[in-house]
């Protein structure tokens, strides 16, 4: 039996193991375990749904810079998330959450019948666009591109954003329908970095380009004028209790996303 909490997360904030650190402790059984990287997006797929979930889940965050050598035993990719539980381990962010929703079945997120699933699938891969948008900004302000390239790569990401709006329900508030659901959880990680970034990171590192983001707010993101549905699903998605118990604080997610655009991510 695996321990079912309403505080899940434990020691998610913990100290980053890096190359040279020593490989945790052999899991007893019945003990999860993720290893994660507490500002990744990929790896918040799985905390969201873990916390939803509620299963107790030791947390062991990985410096995805300099990562521990054991790590790779686990997951040869030396990605996260990494899931493990009763020595079965278990990678890719798309992958783990229907892994959990596998062998907890009673409390599946993704639906059970086979086309609602199919098509809760293929609307994720339809809105990954905001991913390609928001990584076209961040590399720009990491490369270090002029305003005019960083300017195309906004407005690259304004028509990734044109096309979530189009995927919106008008009578439902998440995309999975009344309730948050698989496509909800795996695409709000991606909408959260680029709420920081417009909001706090461009305006800070690059005030010349604070013009260019001053329709984003921190309090009506994406903007409700231009994309309506969007920011209605992001104001409901943001107060879920699963996704506070998985998210950082705003502003840790702009001092980290400065230091790592900066080359030296803290």
């Amino acid at each position: 039996t695996v321990t079912m909490s309403s505080s899940t997360l434990k020691d998610k904030n913990s100290h980053a193991l890096k190359s040279g650190d020593s490989e945790p402790s052999p899991l007893p059984d019945g003990v999860a375990r993720l290893y994660s990287m507490r500002f990744c997006p990929f790896a918040q797929r799985t905390t969201i749904y873990l916390a939803k979930k509620g299963i107790l889940t030791e947390i062991v965050n990985i410096n995805l810079v300099a990562k521990p050598e054991w790590y790779f035993k686990k997951n040869p990719k030396g990605t996260v998330p990494t899931f493990e539980l009763d020595g079965k381990v278990v990678f890719e962010s798309l992958i783990v959450p229907e892994y959990l929703d596998g062998i907890f079945p009673d409390s599946s997120i993704i639906s059970s019948d086979p086309y609602v699933r199919a098509r809760q699938r293929i609307l994720v891969e339809q809105l990954s666009v905001i991913l390609g948008g928001y990584v076209g900004i961040f590399l720009s302000l990491k490369g270090d591109k002029s305003d005019e390239e960083v300017r195309d790569a906004l407005g690259k990401c304004f028509s990734a954003l044109d096309e979530c709006e189009k995927l919106a329900a008008n009578d439902s508030p998440f995309f999975a329908g009344s309730a948050p659901g698989f496509p909800d959880y795996m695409i709000f990680p991606f909408f959260d970095r680029l709420w920081a970034l417009t909001t706090g990171v461009i305006p800070s590192i690059r005030p010349s380009l604070s013009d260019d983001v001053k329709q984003f707010t921190v309090s009506d993101f994406p903007g409700s004028f231009t994309w309506p549905r969007l920011t209605k699903w992001f104001d409901a998605a943001q107060k879920l209790d699963e996704v506070k118990s998985s998210r950082q604080p705003r502003e840790v997610q702009v001092a980290f996303l400065k230091t790592y655009i900066a080359g030296s991510p803290d």
